[in-house]
C-alpha cells in the first residue's frame, strides 16, 4: 500500500513527465556514443513550400528534402494525415539543419524546427502523433535516438498507425505473417536463437529452419560498432530484441541493419536457457 501511495503522489507531482518515463522504459536502445559530427552544424532559415506526391519536402530555397530519422506511413489514411500535418506548416518560418549532401533522388536529409513562438521539431511532432515511424536507414547516422522513446509512447497509447494491426511489431516466429509483409518496412520482435559470424556479415537467427525463419543481417562494419558498445554474441544470444527494416525474402525472411540503434533490447528480458 505504501508503494502504491508513493507512486500516486509522484504521479500527482510529476504528471506527464512520470507517465512518459514509465512508458518509454518498456524498451531501450543499446548505449549510444557521443553524437557524430554529422549531427552537428548551424541551422539556416527556410520555409516549406509544398510536398511532392511521394511526401518529400519542397522548400522555398528550391531544395528538395526529407525529414531525417523517420519514415512516413505507406498506407492511407495515416499517410494522408501525415501529409496534412506537414501542409499545415507550409509558409511558417523554420530552421533547417543537415549536411548539404544529396541522395540519388536529389534530396537532402534534414531536421526542421518551427522558429516561431511554439518551437517544434517536425520529426518529433509526427512521431508523437503516431504519423511516422522511426527509420534512420537512409541517413547513415542516427542523430535523434530520442525518437525511439517518443515512438514507444505513441505505440503504448495506440496513436495514429499504432491503432492499426498492420503497423504493430510482428512476432519473429510467425513466418506466415512475415512473408505477407515482404517489401514493407516493419518492426519485428523475437528472441535471438543463434548468431552466425562470417567474414563479411553477421547473422542473428530467430529459428532453426533456415529456409523458413526470420534473420537479421548485420554488415561487419555495423557489427564492429556494436562490439565497441559491448554488444557481441554474449550480449545478444538468447535475448529478446526489437528491430526494424524493409523485409526481404532470404532463406525465409530477413532484413539488414546498418546501424546499432535500429535494434532495441526489450526491457525486463532474461536470456533463454
Amino acid at each position: 500500500m505504501m508503494g502504491l501511495t508513493l507512486r500516486m503522489l509522484l504521479a500527482l507531482c510529476l504528471g506527464p513527465a512520470l507517465d512518459f518515463s514509465i512508458q518509454t522504459a518498456v524498451a531501450q536502445t543499446w548505449p549510444s556514443p557521443r553524437r557524430p559530427a554529422a549531427c552537428l552544424g548551424e541551422a539556416r532559415s527556410d520555409r516549406l513550400q509544398g510536398l511532392t506526391p511521394e511526401g518529400d519536402l519542397i522548400l522555398v530555397s528550391e531544395q528538395l528534402a526529407r525529414l531525417s530519422g523517420i519514415r512516413l506511413p505507406d498506407a492511407s489514411p495515416y499517410r494522408e494525415d501525415a501529409f496534412s500535418w506537414l501542409r499545415a506548416r507550409s509558409g511558417e518560418p523554420a530552421l533547417i539543419k543537415g549536411p548539404d549532401r544529396r541522395d540519388r533522388w536529389n534530396r537532402t536529409s534534414v531536421r526542421i524546427h518551427s522558429s516561431g513562438d511554439a518551437a517544434l521539431d517536425w520529426a518529433h511532432g509526427l512521431v508523437e502523433a503516431g504519423l511516422a515511424l522511426v527509420d534512420a536507414g537512409l541517413d547513415g547516422v542516427f542523430c535523434q535516438p530520442e525518437l525511439l522513446a517518443l515512438e514507444a509512447t505513441a505505440r503504448e497509447r495506440r496513436l495514429g498507425v499504432w491503432a492499426d494491426e498492420r503497423y504493430k511489431p510482428l512476432d519473429a516466429n510467425q513466418s506466415g505473417r512475415l512473408r505477407e509483409r515482404i517489401g514493407s518496412f516493419v518492426l519485428v520482435e523475437g528472441r535471438v536463437r543463434s548468431i552466425g559470424e562470417r567474414k563479411q556479415r553477421v547473422y542473428l537467427n530467430f529459428g532453426g529452419l533456415w529456409a523458413e525463419d526470420f534473420t537479421i543481417i548485420i554488415p561487419r562494419t555495423t557489427w564492429k560498432q556494436m562490439l565497441d558498445r559491448g554488444l557481441g554474441t554474449e550480449a545478444l544470444k538468447g535475448r529478446r530484441i526489437r528491430a526494424r527494416g524493409i523485409l526481404q525474402p532470404w532463406q525465409g525472411t530477413a532484413f539488414s541493419i546498418e546501424m546499432p540503434d535500429m535494434i532495441e533490447r526489450l526491457e525486463g528480458d532474461r536470456p533463454a536457457r
